[in-house]
């Protein structure tokens, strides 16, 4: 018989919120753990731990799991990129509390035990006299609802600043999905796939293949998925054939000098001329500029 799974409360955590876009990705396609795993080649009990919200999955769980529900794999890629951001970032400044990243059984608790003896002032809302010692319990669950409460007034006001931007892409996201458009202007109105492919560079540069700065193994075509992070300024580049006729016509013809970061399947980091992007994909998508 599967084992019921734990009920989870948002509260703002990295952790949390992942595991919960995970339940309702499995929810909204009506599968269970066990057609996931027929799907996906990884174990129920995995999947499960997954969804658990004690630590954050890897990223091949991670992207198994949405390509099992046939979701899209980049902008999961993108949050799970989000996550393991919020998580180191939260380690580094201690503002989260340490999660049970050893408990590798899912039938063993996940909160952290408190101490018997003590009173937890925090859970019930009373006053702590001075002097009165307070569990390490109550002290993270006081810290997980303020943060859950500050997670609740970001939330209102990125709903502000969307009405206010209401039109454009939103603002001060730390991640975005990019369409690749390797394609050639020419003529009055040509606009064809080029010969070569496109790759990512190491520098913000132009003709990276001859000049020792090309990001090995990552050759795209049109119509190829990246997940961009920031953008900066490098040399101008342009789509178009300028040796054509009529070019200065062209509605496809486009020239740029901002480049996005792209964060490739591997781990890696390149960057990626918005020359190289379709028009959805330009501008800053939100994005910070790049440090």
């Amino acid at each position: 018989m599967a084992r019921p799974e734990r009920p989870l409360e948002p509260d703002g955590t990295p952790l949390i919120d992942f595991a919960l876009r995970l339940r309702d990705l499995r929810a909204s396609r009506g599968l269970t753990y066990t057609q996931l795993a027929a799907r996906s080649n990884y174990s129920v009990s995995t999947l499960q731990e997954a969804c658990a919200g004690r630590r954050l999955p890897t990223l091949d769980v991670a992207i198994a799991f949405a390509t099992a529900c046939g979701a899209d794999v980049e902008e999961w890629r993108a949050h799970w990129l989000h996550a393991h951001r919020a998580v180191a970032e939260a380690a580094d400044t201690g503002r989260v509390a340490p999660t049970v990243a050893e408990a590798t059984d899912l039938g063993q608790p996940s909160g952290p035990p408190g101490p018997p003896a003590v009173r937890d002032a925090a859970q019930e809302g009373d006053t702590v006299p001075p002097g009165t010692a307070v569990s390490a319990e109550s002290r993270w669950r006081l810290r997980t609802r303020l943060l859950a409460l500050a997670s609740c007034g970001l939330a209102a006001l990125a709903t502000t600043a969307a009405l206010l931007y209401s039109g454009h892409k939103s603002p001060s996201v730390d991640f975005a999905s990019a369409t690749v458009q390797n394609k050639v202007a020419f003529g009055a109105s040509g606009f064809s796939e080029d010969t070569t492919p496109v790759y990512l560079s190491s520098r913000t540069v132009s003709r990276c293949a001859a000049r020792g700065c090309e990001v090995a193994g990552t050759e795209m075509w049109s119509g190829a998925k990246v997940v961009v992070s920031c953008w900066r300024t490098g040399e101008k580049l342009t789509n178009e054939d300028v040796t054509s006729a009529g070019i200065e016509r062209n509605p496809y013809a486009f020239s740029s000098d901002r480049w996005y970061s792209v964060l490739w399947k591997d781990g890696r980091h390149g960057y990626l001329s918005q020359v190289y992007v379709d028009a959805d994909s330009r501008g800053t998508l939100g994005l910070r500029r790049c440090t």
